[in-house]
């Protein structure tokens, strides 16, 4: 730091010039910056968000496994039944139907995850959206459900979002 009055240069410890006396003006402390709650949990929740995905479809490509070896010709020639040929033939439009829900939520927790992560302004909004969609998949979704909304749905937590988010 240097003096005011003379340009001299000030050591830090110094209270007055030692060249004019000019005294000098005492500098503020750096703020000390404390992390809000949406700054502590914001990288957790996007890690979450992504691996609900994987879990989402890994938790079907193991139902699909176990109902296409039990209900697709595992049995050979034995595979008959009270159903006939193949048990659920009439409703034959239920596996890709159902394929295509857990596609769908796998791929909007994704986005919800990486949109968190690269923290873009709307990351907070549809992670909201999407919280409340999964909130009645028992245990896993409705864990992370609750503590999306507990993380990002308060008022403050708006604010909180918007100052880490990237225009």
């Amino acid at each position: 730091m240097y003096c005011s009055g003379c340009g001299q240069l000030i050591p830090p410890s110094q209270q007055f010039c030692t060249n004019c006396g000019r005294s000098v003006p005492a500098t503020a402390a750096p703020a000390s910056w404390i992390p809000t709650r949406v700054h502590r949990h914001i990288q957790a929740l996007s890690i979450l968000w992504i691996a609900y995905a994987v879990w989402t479809l890994f938790g079907w490509l193991i139902t699909m496994s176990v109902f296409g070896g039990f209900f697709g010709g595992y049995f050979g020639h034995w595979n008959h039944g009270p159903w006939g040929e193949y048990p659920f033939g009439h409703i034959s439009w239920m596996i890709p139907f159902i394929s295509a829900i857990l596609i769908g939520r796998a791929i909007l927790s994704a986005i919800t995850g990486l949109a968190l992560v690269y923290r873009r302004p709307w990351g907070r909004i549809l992670a909201i959206v999407a919280a409340f969609l999964t909130i009645l998949r028992p245990i896993t979704g409705t864990a992370l459900a609750i503590y999306t909304l507990w993380v990002l749905l308060p008022g403050p937590s708006a604010q909180e979002y918007d100052q880490l988010a990237q225009p």
